[in-house]
């Protein structure tokens, strides 16, 4: 009975432990510092409220919501902003699987290169050999350097990228941070 009680309130310390806590302050979620969505795409908890255990990514896989990239606020400047030409790199960006970071070349109102660097649990295509960097930083180039480069970008999503669906996601945010500095 002793060894009964002691383990059910070990047990009951470790999930007061799990569900206590919170992620480190800092760049963590979206690009302008919110929380990530969930992988359900619902509104992520407030940060000082208790955070539930993440799903596996097993789990995750039959989610039907998809992410959507969040639009950097715009610079709060006197005038009217201008786009410039030059290479620009955004923020890190969290994903659910690591972080991305993305650096455009801007020329004449769109983006002429792109690369990405990339850290986490797996690299841009480990479900498929055939979804890499190379594809993620093709499909970017070209597109307009606007506000709606981002969600231009996510809804470019080939589909033999369609298990990348976060690094994906985690791409469009970088991207539109690095253009949103192009842009002051």
């Amino acid at each position: 009975m002793r060894r009964t009680l002691t383990t059910l309130i070990l047990v009951v310390a470790g999930v007061r432990l799990v569900l206590a806590y919170t992620p480190p302050a800092g760049d963590v979620g979206t690009i302008d510092g919110s929380p990530s969505p969930s992988p359900d795409g619902s509104p992520a908890p407030d940060a000082s409220a208790s955070a539930a255990p993440t799903s596996t990514p097993a789990a995750s896989a039959g989610a039907s919501a998809t992410p959507k990239p969040t639009a950097t606020p715009t610079p709060a400047s006197g005038g009217t902003a201008t786009l410039h030409n030059g290479t620009f790199t955004g923020s890190k960006f969290n994903y659910t699987y690591g972080t991305m970071q993305v650096t455009v070349v801007i020329k004449g109102g769109s983006v002429s290169s792109a690369t990405v660097s990339q850290s986490g649990r797996w690299d841009i295509g480990y479900q498929s050999a055939r979804c890499t960097a190379e594809v993620f930083n093709g499909v970017a180039v070209g597109l307009a350097a606007d506000r709606a480069a981002g969600a231009t970008f996510q809804s470019s999503q080939p589909s033999m990228c369609s298990g990348a669906t976060y690094s994906w996601w985690g791409y469009a945010n970088s991207l539109q941070s690095a253009i949103d500095k192009a842009t002051y």
